[in-house]
C-alpha cells in the first residue's frame, strides 16, 4: 500500500487525518541528531559525551558503534537509554545498523547503513514486531533517496555536506545538492558532514528538517554546552523545515496506511 505523510503542520490536536500522531508547538523547529564514533577523540568518555548532548538539547542519539560486536553494541545503548530516561531528557535513541540490537535494547528506532539490512526489509520486521521503531537511511544521491523513501524509510541523513573527518578525500556533496534532495522527498531530510554552529544556518536554508553532527558536539571540551550552542544557532534560521519530525509519546513514528 502506499503511504500516506501526514500534511498537518502546526498545532497541540491529533492529526484530523487519522494518522495516530500530532504535531506539537515544537514541530516546526529542527531536529540535532548527534551520532558516536569512537575513532574521533572524544575528550570526554563517548557515554558522557551522548549523555551531554541530551542534556544539552539534541534530539536524537545515533549509537553509531560501527566495529563493536552486538553484545557490546547492545549494553552500551541500554546504558545510555537509562540515564538519557533518568535524567527526563526527550532525546530520542537510534542504534546504527544493528535492528535486533535496537530492538531488544528498546531504542527507539534503528539507522541504516549501505550495508544494512535493506530498508524494506527492516520496515517489515518492525511491523511484525508490532510497530514503532523508526527507520532511517543514510544516503549520498538523489537516486538513493528516492529509493529510500520508496522502501519506507521515515526519513533520511544525506551527506557529507562539508568536508569531514569521517571523510577524507571525498568531495563534499554541497548545499546545492542537499536542496535538491529536499524538493524531491517528501520526508524528512537530515543534513550531515562538517556541519557546525558556523554554517547550520546555510544549511537549514534548503529546508532540511535538521542536522547531524559528531565533531561538533562529541569532540567539544564540553558536550552540552556544544549542544546548546548549536540548537540556539539552528533556533535563529527563518527557514522554516519542508517537512518536519513527528512527535509522538514514546517515540517518533509515522502512520502507514
Amino acid at each position: 500500500m502506499r503511504r500516506r505523510v501526514c500534511e498537518v503542520q502546526t498545532g497541540n490536536l491529533p492529526c484530523p487525518m487519522g494518522c495516530g500522531f500530532s504535531f506539537g508547538d515544537d514541530s516546526m523547529t529542527h531536529v540535532l541528531h548527534v551520532l558516536s564514533d569512537r575513532a574521533r577523540g572524544a575528550k570526554v568518555p563517548l557515554e558522557d559525551a551522548l549523555w551531554l548532548a541530551a542534556l544539552g538539547g539534541a534530539d536524537v542519539i545515533q549509537v553509531r558503534e560501527k566495529k563493536a560486536p552486538a553484545l557490546a553494541v547492545f549494553e552500551f545503548a541500554c546504558a545510555l537509554l537509562a540515564r538519557i530516561r533518568e535524567a527526563g531528557a526527550s532525546a530520542r535513541v537510534l542504534v546504527n545498523d544493528r535492528l535486533d540490537v535496537a530492538m531488544a535494547a528498546g531504542a527507539d528506532g534503528v539507522h541504516l547503513a549501505a550495508k544494512s539490512l535493506p530498508v524494506a526489509v527492516a520496515r517489515e520486521v518492525v511491523k511484525r514486531a508490532g510497530g514503532g521503531l523508526v527507520v532511517g537511511c543514510s544516503v549520498h544521491s538523489i537516486e538513493e533517496a528516492k529509493a529510500a523513501e520508496a522502501a519506507g524509510a521515515d526519513y533520511v541523513t544525506f551527506g557529507h555536506i562539508f568536508p569531514t573527518a569521517s571523510h577524507p578525500g571525498l568531495p563534499p556533496k554541497g548545499v546545492r545538492e542537499l536542496a535538491r534532495v529536499v524538493e524531491v522527498l517528501s520526508i524528512p531530510v537530515v543534513a550531515i558532514g562538517g556541519i557546525d554552529a558556523g554554517n547550520v544556518g546555510e544549511v537549514l536554508a534548503t529546508g532540511a528538517s535538521g542536522v547531524a553532527v559528531i565533531g561538533a558536539v562529541v569532540e567539544a571540551a564540553d558536550p552540552r554546552a556544544a549542544a546548546a550552542r548549536l540548537k540556539e544557532a539552528m533556533a535563529r534560521s527563518p527557514v522554516t523545515p519542508k517537512v518536519p519530525f513527528p512527535t509522538l509519546e514514546g517515540g517518533m513514528r509515522r502512520a502507514r496506511v
